[in-house]
């Protein structure tokens, strides 16, 4: 929703645009189009919102939470961290990898993330942490990959 209506009021061509965690005064509004979304909002929820929304909440994903918490106060805790930021992944990779190499390297990625959140991994006496397995991620890695670990995983780049 606040997507949706900040889009509107850039003259974006939908919500896509705007993303959740970037700030609104950086991406065009100013004081007048601040208003205008706080307008837009308070029409579509029918609830009170300070002039100071944008201020006070500076991102899609701040003014939101203050929605949902302000409109489903007993709405218990809000969703797990990474969520968001997996749904923007998803709708970057909607139009597919094209690149091979590219392809693997992104999936090589995303196998270490969730590499990260199995319990299994962790109950085998590790912490979850990259260098738990290190040498196992070795052992299949192309030449790229092996680069690739050792400029960003042993901070020589």
């Amino acid at each position: 929703l606040v997507r949706s209506h900040a889009a509107l009021v850039l003259g974006h061509s939908g919500p896509a645009e705007v993303e959740p965690g970037r700030g609104l005064l950086e991406v065009g509004f100013d004081s007048l189009t601040a208003v205008e979304l706080r307008n837009r909002l308070r029409a579509a929820t029918g609830h009170p919102l300070p002039a100071t929304l944008l201020f006070d909440h500076p991102t899609p994903a701040a003014i939101a939470a203050h929605l949902a918490a302000e409109l489903v106060p007993d709405a218990g805790p809000g969703p797990a961290p990474g969520l968001a930021e997996l749904d923007r992944l998803e709708g970057a990779l909607d139009g597919g990898v094209e690149d091979p190499a590219d392809r693997e390297r992104l999936a090589g990625r995303l196998r270490e993330l969730l590499g990260r959140l199995d319990p299994a991994a962790t109950a085998a006496g590790g912490d979850g942490t990259a260098a738990d397995s290190i040498e196992d991620r070795m052992d299949g890695a192309s030449d790229d990959e092996i680069f690739d670990l050792i400029d960003n995983e042993l901070g020589l780049s």
